[in-house]
C-alpha cells in the first residue's frame, strides 16, 4: 500500500524551504528513495518559489515525478497560511492507491476536449467508479467549468471529484508547472488521480448557509442575468426575503447574500415540488450574486442556467457551518490524511477568525493530518457523485489507505 508525508514551510528561501521539506518527508517515508512522487503547493505570495523547490526536490529524488501550482492560502493541521509565502508538500510511494499526477493544458476550450487531456492525462490508470479524482484548474476559467463538470461523470465512468482554484499574485493567473515537462511556462491544468482502496464516498462538502426562500423557477433570464423568478423580478424575491423596503439599497448585501441553482424539478402532478426535500439532500451548485440591475430588477449570477432551473435564495449561518463541518469529517473514510478545500471569506465572515474552521477540521479530525488549500471556489461531488461548483463551503476528501481500527478515540464535540 502507497504511504503518504505531508510537511509545509514558510522560509522564503527556496533552497531551505526545499531542504526543510524533504527532510520531513524522509523522515517520515523512511529513506529518500522511497519518494515516487509529490504534489507542490505553493500560496500566491511565494511567486515562483514553489517551482524552485519542486526542481531542487526533482534533483534530490531522481526519477521521482514533481507538478505543483499556487493558491490563494494553504491549510496544515489546523494553521492558515494566507497573504504570506509559504510552500507545502505532498508526497508518496509507490503502491497500491498511489496517486497518478494529472497534468494538462488548460485555457479556454471545449470541455469534451478538457475531459479527454485529462483522461489521457492518467495513463496509467483510467479513472473509474469510486476513484478520486483531485482538480486544480485556475480561477480565471470558471466559466468553462461548469461544462466540464455536466462531462465530467459521464467521461470518467463516475469518480468522486474535489478540487479548487488554483490563483496567482494579485489574482492573476496561477502558476502552474510540472518536472519533467516541456511545456515552459504554458498555463496548465494539475490535478491527482487517486485510485479507490475504499467502498465509502470519499468526499464530504459542508455548506455554510440556510435556505432564505423556498425553490423558485427561473421564468425568464439571459446569459448570466436572471431576470424572473415565478413571474415576479429577483429583488423583488430578495427584498422580500430580507425585509429590505423598496427604497432600500440590495448592492451592501451581496456579499452575504448566495444563490443555489439545480435544475427543474422531476416530480410529476400530483406528487409535490421536490422543495419538500430535506435541505441537505438538494443536489445543487452555490454561487454569489455578482450584481444587479436596478431598472429592470434582474440580478446576475456567474453560473449556467435555463428557464425552468430552480433558484434558492441562501444566508451563510455559523452554527450551521460548523455542525456541518463536524459532520462532514466523521463521514469520512478514515485514512491518515485529509484533503481541506475552503473559502477565504469564510472564516472571518462566519467567525471572525480565519483559522477557526481549520481548527475544528484538525479538532474533528483526531489524529488524521490535515493538508489543505484556500481557494475563491471550490469543487465537490454531491451525495449522488456529481461533481458541482461551489462557493462559501469548505470540501473535504479522505486521502490514502482506510484504517480498519480508530486512529484515535472520539474527541468531545465544543463550539
Amino acid at each position: 500500500m502507497t504511504r503518504l508525508a505531508i510537511a509545509l514551510e514558510s522560509a522564503l528561501e527556496a533552497v531551505r524551504a526545499a531542504t526543510a521539506l524533504a527532510e520531513a518527508v524522509e523522515a517520515a517515508l523512511g529513506d529518500p528513495g522511497e519518494v515516487a512522487g509529490a504534489f507542490v503547493l505553493a500560496t500566491a505570495a511565494a511567486g515562483r518559489t514553489g517551482e524552485d523547490v519542486g526542481r531542487l526536490l526533482a534533483a534530490r529524488w531522481p526519477g521521482a515525478e514533481l507538478f505543483g501550482t499556487t493558491f490563494e492560502g494553504l491549510v496544515l493541521d489546523g494553521r492558515v497560511w494566507q497573504g504570506e509565502p509559504a510552500v507545502a508538500l505532498l508526497a508518496w510511494t509507490v503502491g497500491p492507491g498511489m496517486p497518478i499526477p494529472i497534468v494538462c493544458e488548460a485555457g479556454e476550450r471545449d470541455p469534451d476536449v478538457l475531459a479527454k487531456e485529462i483522461f489521457s492525462a492518467c495513463d496509467r490508470v483510467s479513472p473509474s467508479t469510486g476513484d478520486l479524482v483531485l482538480l486544480f484548474p485556475d480561477a480565471l476559467g470558471t466559466s468553462a467549468l461548469r461544462p466540464l463538470l455536466d462531462r465530467f461523470s459521464p467521461a470518467f465512468g463516475g469518480p468522486w471529484l474535489a478540487g479548487a482554484a488554483a490563483t496567482g499574485v494579485d489574482g492573476r493567473a496561477s502558476h502552474g508547472w510540472a518536472i519533467p515537462s516541456d511545456s515552459g511556462d504554458a498555463e496548465i491544468l494539475v490535478g491527482l488521480l487517486i485510485p479507490s482502496t475504499q467502498p465509502l464516498p470519499p468526499v464530504q462538502c459542508a455548506g455554510a448557509t440556510r435556505l432564505a426562500s423556498p425553490w423558485l423557477e427561473i421564468s425568464a433570464c439571459r446569459s448570466h442575468w436572471i431576470d424572473a423568478l415565478e413571474g415576479e423580478p429577483p429583488v423583488v424575491w430578495i427584498r422580500r426575503q430580507l425585509g429590505l423596503a423598496d427604497s432600500d439599497p440590495i448592492e451592501p448585501h451581496l456579499d452575504r447574500l448566495l444563490v443555489r441553482l439545480a435544475g427543474p424539478s422531476p416530480a410529476a402532478p400530483g406528487e409535490g415540488d421536490r422543495s419538500e426535500k430535506k435541505e441537505e439532500e438538494e443536489a445543487f451548485d452555490e454561487l454569489y450574486l455578482t450584481g444587479v440591475d436596478p431598472r429592470r430588477g434582474s440580478v446576475s449570477v456567474m453560473g449556467s442556467f435555463v428557464r425552468g432551473d430552480r433558484l434558492a435564495l441562501a444566508l451563510p449561518d455559523a452554527v450551521r457551518a460548523r455542525e456541518n463541518l463536524r459532520s462532514a469529517v466523521d463521514a469520512l473514510p478514515r485514512t491518515p490524511l485529509i484533503l481541506q478545500i475552503g473559502c477565504p471569506s469564510r472564516g472571518e465572515s462566519l467567525h471572525g477568525d480565519r483559522d477557526v474552521e481549520s481548527a475544528v477540521v484538525a479538532h474533528q479530525a483526531a489524529g488524521r493530518r490535515t493538508l489543505g488549500v484556500i481557494a475563491p471556489f471550490q469543487l465537490g461531488s454531491d451525495p449522488a457523485g456529481v461533481g458541482r461548483l461551489r462557493v462559501h463551503s469548505m470540501v473535504l476528501a479522505a486521502v490514502g489507505p482506510v484504517q480498519n481500527e480508530p486512529i484515535n478515540s472520539r474527541v468531545e464535540r465544543s463550539n
